[in-house]
C-alpha cells in the first residue's frame, strides 16, 4: 500500500468527527474493536482484511476520543467546594483584579477522604499577589467545568482546554489559600526556569519595553504584555504566527543551523544530530507547546526520512505524525493551530515543486517565492472560515516582513548564547537589534496604514472549501489529471451532476429559519427568509463592559454567512436587548438596511446613540406603529403591537413582534409585563404554534391568561447566568401545567427552528446531533467523492514530491 500512514490518518480523523458529534455507548465501540482485530489478524482474504482493519483503526478513535473527553478524576467534584492542594505553574493571564494560572490539582479533601488526583487545571486566584512558579498551595476552591460554546460555528473555550488536557478551573479568593512550600525542582526543570528567566531579564536589559515585549512574544511565546492593537496589526498583515511559536521559528531555526554546518563542511548526518537536539531543548525550555511539538516531530520525521531513505516520501512521514499526534489527544484537529500547521506543512511539500517549476523557474529564490506562496494558498480557506477575513497583500508583508524577523530571531539566540561568557558585549551588541525592532514597528505601522488591503468575508462551507482545493488541485495537475481512466473521469462528472441537483433541491425546499442566539442574560434572533436575514434584538452585557455585539454576534452572524441585514427589529431599547447593535452598526463586516423601532420608546440615550450612528452611516430608522405590519415575499409576514403612549415602565414600551408562515405562527413578546400582555390579549385571537418568554421567564410577565389565549405548542426562553431568579419558577410551572414544551438557551444553547414540508423542526446546539438535510448529505458525498478521487491520483502517480531546504 502506497503512502499507508496517509490513507489510516484520513479514516481515523473522519472517525474523530464521526465520534464526536455522534454518541455511540462505549461498550458497543469497544466489542467492534475487539472483533475487527481478532478478524483483520486471522481472515485469509486480503481484502476483508483490510476491510476489518479499517473498522479496527476507525472504533480506536472512538475509544481514544471518549477517554479524552469522559475520564478525569475531578468529575465527581465539579460543581462542589471542596479543599485541595494545588501547585502552580504558568501564569497565563493578569489583570487588575485576579490572576490566572495553569497548574495542577496534587489531592482533593471532600467528605474526611483524600483524593489523589494529580491532574492539569486553571487556577482563578482573585488578587495580585504573584505567585512563583512550583509553589503549593492549599485552599478551598470551587471547581467549575469550562464554558463550553453554545453557538454555532465560535470559539469553544472547554474544547480549547481539552486539547491541553485541561478537565477544570478552579475558582479560590484571597482569603481561601495559605503558601504551604515548593516543589522541589528536577535538574532540568531548574535549568528550563533559571533558561526562562535569564532569556526574559536578557530582554528587558538590552531593549526597550516595546522592543523586549515583542522579542519575548517570539522567543518564548509570552505576548501577555503586548497591547491588542499592536497585535491585531500582525493579524491583520497575515503575519501573526511569528508572535506565537510555531512551525516558523523551528523552520527559520534549523534552517539557519544546517546552512552554518553545511558551510563548515560537517556532515549531514552530524549536523541533524545537533539540530535535533538544540531544537528539543528549545521546545522543553519554552513547554512544548503543541505547535513546537507539531514542528519538532515532523523535522525529525523528515531529517530521518532523508538520512535513511533515497528517496523519502514527505507526505507520508507528516501523515505518521499527525497521527502519532491524534492517537495522543484526538480533540487537536480541532485545534486551529494543529489544522494550519500540517495544511501548511503540506502546502510547502505539495506546491512548492509545482510553483516552483511552473512559475518561478528562472527566478532566484524560487523556492522561497515559492513555499510563501504554497502556504498561502493551502492556508486561506482556513484562515478565512475561523477568522473571517484575509489580507490580500500578506504575501507581500511575509515576503518582506519575516525574512527581517527571521535575522533577528537568529541574532538574539546567537547573542543570547554568547553573553554567557561575553555579556557586556552581547548587550552593547544588541543596541542594533533595538534599533532594527525600532525602524521594523515603523515599517508596520505603514504597511498596515497605507498598503494593507483586508478583504472581510463570511465563514466558507465544507462546500467552498473542498471546492477551493479542487480547483487548485486541477490547476497545479491538469497534465497528470488527463492521464487518469476515462471512467473515473466520467464517474466524476455524473456525482457532481448528481450532487449539484440535490444541492438545487436543497436550496428550493428552504423557505425560513429561525435561530434563537444563546447572548446569555438577553435576546437576540436571527431570522432567514429565502435569501433575506433579520435580527430581532441584539442582545448586550448591563452587568460587564463585555462587549457581546464584537465578541459574539458579529463573529456569530458572519459564521452564519450573513454579511447584510434587511432589518434589525427593536422590542426595547434596554442593554440586553439592544446594546449588541452599537458594535453591529459600526464594524464594516455586515451591512444593515433598516432598523425598526417602537416610536414611544426613544427618550432611551441608548437610542439616541444608536440614532447618531445609524444617521452617520445613512441607515434608515423606522418607526412601527401599533397594528403595522411587514411582508417578506409570500412567505411570511410581521407584526408589531405596541402601547399608543409611553409607559412609565419602559418594559411595557416593547415592541410585542409576530411572525406568520403557511407553516407556524410565532410570538415574540419582548420584555412585555403583565399590563401589556392584557393589552394584547384584547385585540388578538390568533393562536400562535411558538412564543418567545416575555422578559427571560421573569414572574412579572407570561400570565396564564396570555398562554390560554395564544395555546402555543413551544415556549423558548432566552435567559442567562442571573441574579434576578429568571426564569421564575411559577412561570415554568404555569407553562408545564398548560402542556407547553419550554426550551432555554442557558440549558439547550442556539435553538435552530426550520422549516420542513408540512410543518418545522427543532434543532438544539446542545444536542450535539448532525442536521442530516439535503445540504448535509451534499456535502458529504461531495467529500467522499474528492476524496476517492485524490486516492486514485494517489495510486496513479508514480514520483514522489520532494522538498528542499529542510
Amino acid at each position: 500500500m502506497k503512502r499507508p500512514f496517509l490513507n489510516i490518518v484520513i479514516l481515523y480523523i473522519i472517525a474523530i468527527l464521526f465520534f464526536y458529534y455522534i454518541q455511540i455507548d462505549l461498550y458497543l465501540i469497544l466489542l467492534f474493536s475487539i472483533v475487527s482485530l481478532v478478524l483483520s489478524i486471522y481472515l485469509k482474504d486480503n481484502m476483508m482484511k483490510e476491510i476489518f482493519f479499517n473498522i479496527f483503526i476507525i472504533t480506536i478513535a472512538g475509544l481514544i476520543l471518549y477517554l479524552n473527553i469522559n475520564t478525569y478524576k475531578t468529575k465527581d467534584f465539579i460543581g462542589k467546594e471542596v479543599d485541595s492542594t494545588i501547585l502552580i505553574k504558568e501564569l497565563v493571564n493578569e489583570n487588575d483584579y485576579s490572576n490566572t494560572y495553569e497548574g495542577k490539582i496534587i489531592n482533593i479533601y471532600d467528605n474526611e477522604k483524600s483524593y489523589k488526583i494529580d491532574e492539569k487545571s486553571i487556577i482563578k486566584i482573585k488578587n495580585k499577589d504573584y505567585l512563583e512558579y512550583n509553589t503549593i498551595i492549599k485552599a478551598k476552591v470551587n471547581l467549575l467545568k469550562a464554558k463550553s460554546n453554545t453557538n454555532k460555528g465560535l470559539f469553544n473555550y472547554f474544547t480549547y482546554l481539552k486539547t491541553k488536557k485541561i478537565h477544570s478551573i478552579a475558582d479560590l479568593n484571597k482569603q481561601s489559600y495559605e503558601i504551604i512550600g515548593r516543589k522541589k525542582s528536577t535538574y532540568f526543570s531548574y535549568l528550563k526556569i533559571n533558561s526562562k528567566t535569564y532569556i526574559e531579564d536578557f530582554l528587558h536589559t538590552s531593549l526597550n519595553k516595546k522592543n523586549a515585549s515583542v522579542m519575548k512574544a517570539i522567543i518564548l511565546g509570552d505576548d501577555s504584555l503586548l497591547d491588542e492593537d499592536y497585535k491585531d496589526k500582525y493579524r491583520q498583515l497575515g503575519i501573526a504566527h511569528i508572535l506565537a511559536i510555531s512551525g516558523l521559528h523551528i523552520g527559520i531555526i534549523a534552517g539557519a543551523l544546517l546552512f552554518v554546518f553545511g558551510n563548515l563542511a560537517i556532515s549531514y548526518k552530524i549536523s541533524s544530530f545537533i539540530t535535533l537536539i538544540f531544537i528539543f531543548t528549545y521546545g522543553y525550555i519554552v513547554g512544548f507547546p503543541a505547535s513546537i511539538l507539531r514542528a519538532s516531530m515532523i523535522l525529525f520525521m523528515i531529517i530521518i526520512a532523508r538520512i535513511f531513505f533515497k528517496r523519502p516520501d514527505y507526505i507520508n512521514s507528516i501523515s505518521l505524525v499527525g497521527l502519532i499526534l491524534l492517537l495522543y489527544n484526538p480533540l487537536w484537529i480541532f485545534d486551529i493551530g494543529f489544522q494550519l500547521s500540517f495544511i501548511a506543512t503540506l502546502s510547502i511539500v505539495i506546491l512548492t515543486p509545482i510553483i516552483s517549476k511552473k512559475i518561478f523557474s528562472e527566478v532566484r529564490f524560487a523556492k522561497t517565492f515559492s513555499a510563501l506562496i504554497s502556504v498561502q494558498l493551502g492556508t486561506l480557506p482556513l484562515l478565512i472560515y475561523h477568522f473571517n477575513y484575509i489580507s490580500l497583500t500578506s504575501l507581500f508583508s511575509n515576503m518582506i516582513l519575516i525574512p527581517i524577523l527571521s535575522y533577528v530571531l537568529i541574532a538574539t539566540i546567537i547573542l543570547l548564547g554568547l553573553s554567557i561568557p561575553f555579556f557586556n558585549l552581547s548587550i552593547t551588541i544588541m543596541k542594533i537589534i533595538d534599533i532594527t525592532l525600532n525602524y521594523f514597528t515603523k515599517i508596520i505601522n505603514f504597511h498596515h496604514n497605507y498598503l494593507n488591503i483586508v478583504l472581510n468575508d463570511s465563514s466558507w462551507y465544507l462546500m467552498n472549501i473542498v471546492s477551493y482545493y479542487i480547483i487548485i488541485y486541477i490547476l497545479l495537475n491538469i497534465k497528470k489529471i488527463k492521464k487518469l481512466k476515462y471512467r473515473y473521469v466520467n464517474m466524476f462528472f455524473y456525482t457532481i451532476l448528481l450532487v449539484t441537483i440535490l444541492n438545487f433541491v436543497s436550496l428550493s425546499t428552504f423557505k425560513w429559519s429561525i435561530n434563537f442566539i444563546d447572548v446569555g442574560q438577553g435576546d437576540s434572533s436571527l431570522i432567514r427568509i429565502k435569501d433575506k436575514a433579520f435580527l430581532i434584538d441584539t442582545g448586550g452585557n448591563i452587568l460587564s463592559d463585555y462587549d457581546l455585539g464584537e465578541k459574539l454576534l458579529i463573529p456569530y452572524l458572519l459564521k452564519n454567512n450573513i454579511r447584510k441585514l434587511d432589518g434589525v427589529f427593536i422590542s426595547h431599547f434596554h442593554e440586553d436587548h439592544t446594546e449588541g447593535l452599537i458594535s453591529l452598526l459600526k464594524t464594516d463586516f455586515i451591512k444593515v438596511k433598516k432598523i425598526y423601532y417602537n416610536q414611544n420608546n426613544i427618550k432611551n440615550n441608548l437610542y439616541k446613540e444608536i440614532k447618531n450612528i445609524s444617521k452617520l452611516k445613512n441607515i434608515e430608522m423606522i418607526q412601527m406603529k401599533n397594528q403595522n405590519k411587514l411582508k417578506v415575499y409570500d412567505i411570511a409576514e410581521f407584526g408589531f403591537f405596541n402601547n399608543e403612549k409611553t409607559d412609565l415602565e419602559e418594559n411595557n414600551n416593547s415592541n410585542i413582534i409576530s411572525m406568520n408562515t403557511d407553516q407556524m405562527k410565532i410570538l415574540y413578546m419582548g420584555d412585555a409585563e403583565k399590563e401589556l400582555e392584557d393589552e394584547f390579549i384584547k385585540h388578538n385571537k390568533a393562536k400562535y404554534d411558538i412564543i418567545k418568554i416575555g422578559h427571560h421567564g421573569s414572574g412579572t410577565s407570561t400570565s396564564i391568561n396570555l398562554l390560554e389565549n395564544i395555546k402555543p405548542n413551544l415556549a423558548i426562553i432566552s435567559v442567562g447566568k442571573n441574579s434576578y431568579g429568571h426564569p421564575n419558577e411559577e412561570v415554568l410551572e404555569n407553562l408545564k401545567n398548560e402542556n407547553i414544551r419550554v426550551k432555554r438557551t442557558d440549558i439547550d444553547g442556539n435553538i435552530l427552528i426550520k422549516n420542513n414540508y408540512k410543518n418545522y423542526d427543532m434543532y438544539l446546539y446542545n444536542e450535539k446531533r448532525i442536521i442530516l438535510s439535503l445540504k448535509y448529505v451534499f456535502n458529504m458525498i461531495l467529500f467522499i467523492i474528492i476524496l476517492f478521487m485524490d486516492l486514485k491520483y494517489i495510486e496513479f502517480q508514480n514520483t514522489k514530491e520532494k522538498l528542499d531546504g529542510i
